[in-house]
């Protein structure tokens, strides 16, 4: 975010850290110094796992097996090893998370938002990997809810850190293992 002009009039820039926030409590507790009287910094950004519910709509054959036949190439252009990969059909869930923006005042929320929203209109399509046998290596992640500020009325002077959060869901899958076999021809 941008934070200002500096003493040689250019101007001044900062990235804002972001975090898993699911930390245990013992991790937390080392993180500010055992001490409750650590005041949290300020821009931040966490994100955590809401739910994780199983999606009965895009549920397929449980017991569908699925093979691919691959072939490596030797750097020679010849035929390299060859093997045989079993897929199992993967179980559909939908992942819930949330992202919460903390910040000091409006402008670091409007700058930050601005940056994130842009993004989504209300998706955007996501490839996890580059794995050519990763059947679930595509999902989208949807805006679902947006939830402007933690604050309620204001309350005079006082200098309480804003929390924005921004509601994401996605299809995601869980595959079972693989099962791989190398081809031996005679």
């Amino acid at each position: 975010i941008k934070t200002g002009r500096g003493k040689d009039n250019i101007e001044k820039f900062i990235k804002v850290p972001c975090r898993y926030a699911d930390m245990q409590r013992m991790v937390g507790h080392i993180l500010r110094n055992n001490s409750e009287n650590v005041v949290n910094s300020c821009p931040f950004i966490t994100s955590h796992i809401l739910t994780l519910q199983p999606d009965r709509t895009r549920t397929l054959d449980p017991f569908y097996t699925d093979q691919k036949h691959v072939t490596e190439r030797k750097y020679t252009n010849e035929i390299g090893n060859m093997y045989t990969v079993e897929r199992l059909m993967p179980t559909p869930y939908t992942l819930t998370m949330q992202v919460d923006i903390w910040t000091s005042n409006t402008d670091q929320k409007l700058q930050l938002m601005e940056q994130i929203l842009v993004l989504f209109n209300p998706a955007i399509e996501l490839q996890a990997n580059t794995n050519i046998l990763d059947w679930t290596s595509l999902t989208v992640v949807e805006l679902t809810d947006i939830s402007w500020s933690a604050r309620g009325v204001p309350q005079g002077i006082d200098s309480q850190i804003d929390v924005g959060s921004l509601t994401f869901t996605m299809p995601v899958w869980v595959s079972p293992p693989v099962k791989i076999t190398q081809q031996k021809l005679i």
